[in-house]
Protein backbone atom coordinates (compact mmCIF):
# COMPACT_ATOMS: atom_id res chain seq x y z
CA UNK A 1 0.00 0.00 0.00
CA UNK A 2 1.67 3.38 -0.75
CA UNK A 3 2.04 6.19 1.39
CA UNK A 4 1.06 9.67 1.58
CA UNK A 5 4.13 10.80 0.37
CA UNK A 6 4.44 7.89 -1.92
CA UNK A 7 1.64 9.59 -3.90
CA UNK A 8 2.50 12.73 -3.54
CA UNK A 9 5.77 12.28 -4.86
CA UNK A 10 4.12 10.40 -7.60
CA UNK A 11 2.09 13.17 -8.56
CA UNK A 12 4.76 15.76 -8.48
CA UNK A 13 6.87 13.41 -11.01
CA UNK A 14 3.74 12.72 -13.24
CA UNK A 15 2.83 16.93 -13.06
CA UNK A 16 6.20 17.83 -14.13
CA UNK A 17 6.42 14.40 -16.96
CA UNK A 18 3.25 15.53 -18.27
CA UNK A 19 4.38 19.48 -18.85
CA UNK A 20 7.27 18.35 -20.16
CA UNK A 21 6.09 15.79 -22.82
CA UNK A 22 2.83 17.84 -23.60
CA UNK A 23 5.94 20.68 -24.39
CA UNK A 24 7.64 18.42 -26.58
CA UNK A 25 4.43 17.27 -28.25
CA UNK A 26 3.81 20.99 -29.44
CA UNK A 27 7.70 21.81 -29.79
CA UNK A 28 7.40 18.86 -32.53
CA UNK A 29 4.89 20.27 -34.04
CA UNK A 30 5.70 24.26 -34.31
CA UNK A 31 9.20 22.98 -35.28
CA UNK A 32 7.07 21.51 -38.50
CA UNK A 33 6.29 24.97 -39.24
CA UNK A 34 9.79 26.72 -38.34
CA UNK A 35 8.79 28.06 -35.08
CA UNK A 36 11.25 27.53 -32.23
CA UNK A 37 10.01 27.26 -28.60
CA UNK A 38 11.15 31.22 -28.04
CA UNK A 39 9.18 32.13 -31.25
CA UNK A 40 6.25 30.73 -30.40
CA UNK A 41 5.96 31.35 -26.65
CA UNK A 42 6.63 35.02 -27.45
CA UNK A 43 3.57 35.43 -30.06
CA UNK A 44 1.76 33.05 -27.93
CA UNK A 45 2.13 35.41 -24.99
CA UNK A 46 1.43 38.85 -26.94
CA UNK A 47 -1.70 36.89 -28.45
CA UNK A 48 -2.69 36.82 -24.65
CA UNK A 49 -1.35 39.77 -23.18
CA UNK A 50 -0.96 42.52 -26.25
CA UNK A 51 1.84 45.56 -25.50
CA UNK A 52 4.00 43.62 -22.55
CA UNK A 53 7.23 45.38 -21.67
CA UNK A 54 10.57 43.73 -22.52
CA UNK A 55 11.17 42.85 -18.79
CA UNK A 56 7.53 41.22 -18.17
CA UNK A 57 7.79 39.39 -21.21
CA UNK A 58 11.61 37.81 -19.98
CA UNK A 59 10.13 37.22 -16.71
CA UNK A 60 7.06 35.22 -18.07
CA UNK A 61 9.20 33.10 -20.35
CA UNK A 62 11.65 32.57 -17.46
CA UNK A 63 14.27 33.47 -19.82
CA UNK A 64 17.30 36.43 -19.53
CA UNK A 65 16.23 39.85 -20.92
CA UNK A 66 19.02 39.68 -23.03
CA UNK A 67 17.92 36.64 -24.59
CA UNK A 68 14.61 38.04 -24.97
CA UNK A 69 15.47 41.29 -26.77
CA UNK A 70 17.15 38.96 -29.54
CA UNK A 71 14.31 37.25 -30.26
CA UNK A 72 12.46 40.97 -30.00
CA UNK A 73 14.73 41.70 -32.72
CA UNK A 74 14.58 38.40 -34.96
CA UNK A 75 10.69 38.76 -35.22
CA UNK A 76 10.57 42.73 -35.45
CA UNK A 77 13.16 42.32 -38.44
CA UNK A 78 10.49 39.97 -39.71
CA UNK A 79 7.45 42.09 -39.39
CA UNK A 80 5.94 40.19 -36.81
CA UNK A 81 6.05 42.30 -33.71
CA UNK A 82 6.91 46.09 -33.45
CA UNK A 83 8.40 48.02 -30.00
CA UNK A 84 6.55 51.44 -28.94
CA UNK A 85 7.76 53.45 -26.09
CA UNK A 86 5.61 53.58 -22.88
CA UNK A 87 3.93 56.22 -22.19
CA UNK A 88 4.71 56.17 -18.96
CA UNK A 89 8.12 55.27 -18.72
CA UNK A 90 10.51 56.52 -21.76
CA UNK A 91 13.00 54.27 -21.31
CA UNK A 92 10.83 50.81 -21.73
CA UNK A 93 9.28 49.62 -24.70
CA UNK A 94 5.88 47.72 -24.99
CA UNK A 95 6.19 44.77 -28.06
CA UNK A 96 2.86 44.06 -29.96
CA UNK A 97 1.96 41.66 -32.54
CA UNK A 98 1.93 43.52 -36.39
CA UNK A 99 -0.94 41.92 -38.44
CA UNK A 100 1.63 40.06 -40.73
CA UNK A 101 1.89 37.65 -37.32
CA UNK A 102 -1.83 36.48 -37.43
CA UNK A 103 -1.22 33.32 -39.79
CA UNK A 104 1.71 32.59 -37.56
CA UNK A 105 -1.28 32.65 -34.64
CA UNK A 106 -3.35 30.80 -36.73
CA UNK A 107 -0.87 28.10 -37.10
CA UNK A 108 0.26 27.96 -33.12
CA UNK A 109 -3.55 27.61 -32.50
CA UNK A 110 -4.42 25.02 -34.78
CA UNK A 111 -1.01 23.36 -33.44
CA UNK A 112 -2.63 23.89 -29.94
CA UNK A 113 -5.80 22.25 -30.12
CA UNK A 114 -4.01 18.87 -31.82
CA UNK A 115 -1.86 18.74 -29.13
CA UNK A 116 -4.94 19.18 -26.44
CA UNK A 117 -6.85 16.54 -28.26
CA UNK A 118 -4.29 13.96 -27.91
CA UNK A 119 -3.41 14.56 -24.80
CA UNK A 120 -6.86 14.94 -22.99
CA UNK A 121 -7.99 11.71 -25.22
CA UNK A 122 -10.17 9.79 -22.99
CA UNK A 123 -11.24 12.76 -21.04
CA UNK A 124 -14.59 13.72 -20.79
CA UNK A 125 -15.72 17.59 -20.03
CA UNK A 126 -16.31 16.99 -16.35
CA UNK A 127 -12.98 15.28 -16.65
CA UNK A 128 -11.26 18.55 -17.90
CA UNK A 129 -12.59 20.93 -15.56
CA UNK A 130 -12.08 19.03 -12.87
CA UNK A 131 -8.22 18.67 -13.90
CA UNK A 132 -8.30 22.92 -14.61
CA UNK A 133 -9.84 23.46 -11.36
CA UNK A 134 -6.99 21.29 -9.39
CA UNK A 135 -4.25 22.80 -11.58
CA UNK A 136 -5.48 26.24 -10.72
CA UNK A 137 -5.63 25.70 -7.17
CA UNK A 138 -2.38 24.31 -7.32
CA UNK A 139 -0.67 27.26 -9.62
CA UNK A 140 -2.42 29.45 -7.28
CA UNK A 141 -0.49 27.87 -3.91
CA UNK A 142 2.68 28.47 -5.32
CA UNK A 143 2.42 31.93 -7.72
CA UNK A 144 1.45 33.12 -3.41
CA UNK A 145 5.43 33.48 -2.43
CA UNK A 146 6.12 35.01 -6.28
Amino acid sequence: MSSATDIADQLSFELHSSARLWRRNFDRRAKEHGLSRARWQLLWLLAREEGLKQAELADRMDIAPISLARQVDKLELEGLVQRRRDSDDRRCFRIHLTDAAQPALQILRRLAQETRSEALAGFNTEDIAQLQQLLGRIRLNLSSEE
